[in-house]
């Protein structure tokens, strides 16, 4: 089963903080809902995992994704990912594209266009692609939530003043200090301290997705839309 999926989303950060991010696979991944990022392969990609509950049914995915083409200058990059339900039930692949634009307002806006095909038992929770694609909206939302989170958390770190840790990380300096060279008075020369390394902060931990409360969500958004068009301002009946 072969599904296209438009979609977009709003991110309150520039567009270059938002393409740095997004781009770092191995901080942008589990921002995704129900993602799990694993070890990286000798070809470039990744191996990963995918887990999202309905209901009292559990899918657990196993596959792999790489990023297959990247454009810097235009920001946009295409993403290929594949995997298949560990107890057997089918399997997905996935061509997402996805291009990061400025929104106005120091905001961006990353437009996503994702090929996916269904197969197996899998492919029977996907009827009805109006639905698959306003689930795909919520969690691009939800995703959209937790990328903002990651640059602010970024933001400020980078902007916190740098702090020297006690004993241990300055006895490499003291070790220095007496190798540097005396001068005239017999003093040794000072020695600058080393800059402390900044580690940015990690990413939330994974947590299973729950694609049941989500497809409610999905759901009554569809309701919605369906009513608006019906009672749109100058709408014939």
């Amino acid at each position: 089963m072969a599904i296209t999926i438009r979609s977009s989303f709003t991110v309150d950060a520039q567009p270059a903080d938002v393409w740095k991010t997004m781009t770092d696979i191995e901080r942008s991944a589990p921002c995704f809902p129900g993602a799990e990022l694993k070890e990286q392969q000798p070809d470039g990609s990744y191996k990963g995992g995918f887990t999202v509950k309905l209901g009292p049914l559990t899918l657990k995915f196993a596959g792999k994704f790489k990023i297959a083409d990247q454009n810097d200058a235009n920001r946009t990059v295409v993403v290929s990912a594949s995997g298949t339900d560990t107890k057997g039930r089918g399997g997905a692949d996935a061509q997402i594209n996805a291009a990061v634009s400025e929104a106005g307002g120091g905001k961006t806006k990353v437009d996503v266009v994702s090929e996916v095909n269904l197969s197996g038992t899998v492919a029977q929770y996907g009827r009805g692609a109006g639905m698959i694609e306003a689930l795909s909206q919520q969690l691009l939302n939800q995703f959209a939530k937790n990328l903002t989170a990651l640059i602010e958390a970024d933001a400020a770190h980078a902007a916190e003043p740098p702090t020297h840790t006690l004993v241990g990380a300055d006895a490499p300096n003291a070790a220095a200090a007496s190798a540097a060279p005396h001068n005239a008075a017999g003093t040794s020369a000072p020695v600058p301290p080393a800059e402390p390394r900044r580690v940015p902060p990690a990413p939330a931990p994974v947590a299973p997705l729950d694609a049941g409360a989500l497809m409610r969500k999905a759901m009554w958004q569809s309701i919605r839309n369906f009513f608006a068009r019906i009672f749109r301002p100058g709408q014939q009946h």
